[in-house]
């Protein structure tokens, strides 16, 4: 059995264990922006290695007719324990949203390496980088 689990959740259940693994850590303005993602995201997932919480991740249709999605990411340490099963089953999941949606965009702080490397390989072709952030884009083969 793989030690990685990627599937569906619900809003309330990627709140929860979100807000559980930052333990109050998130600022006024990452619970903000937090809902606003949860609100608005018409696909979440939650990944998880031996039970521990990973990853949550949604995607946002900027319509409901859209053939693109922004995609956001919120990561905890966990991750890296097993990076490798994590990439090989996130590809699988990316090609099955790409599916619904041949676009996924999005930004991603360019100082943060581990988002960097996760996006390049679903092959995430980057654009212009700002101040903090890179914008980037997976497209359907």
């Amino acid at each position: 059995m793989s030690q990685v689990q990627i599937y569906s959740a619900d809003k309330e259940k990627v709140r929860q264990l979100i807000y559980t693994a930052k333990c109050g850590s998130l600022t006024d303005k990452e619970v903000d922006t937090l809902e606003e993602y949860l609100c608005f995201s018409a696909k979440l997932y939650l990944g998880s290695i031996r039970g521990r919480l990973c990853c949550a991740w949604g995607l946002i249709p900027p319509s409901l007719l859209s053939d693109t999605a922004y995609l956001w990411l919120f990561s905890t340490p966990a991750i890296d324990e097993h990076k490798f099963l994590f990439i090989r089953t996130s590809q699988r999941i990316i090609e099955e949203m790409l599916q619904e949606w041949p676009v996924i965009n999005g930004f991603c702080d360019h100082r943060n390496l581990r988002s960097m490397r996760w996006l390049k390989l679903l092959g995430a072709r980057f654009g212009d980088i700002g101040p903090t952030h890179v914008s980037f884009e997976i497209r359907k083969a």
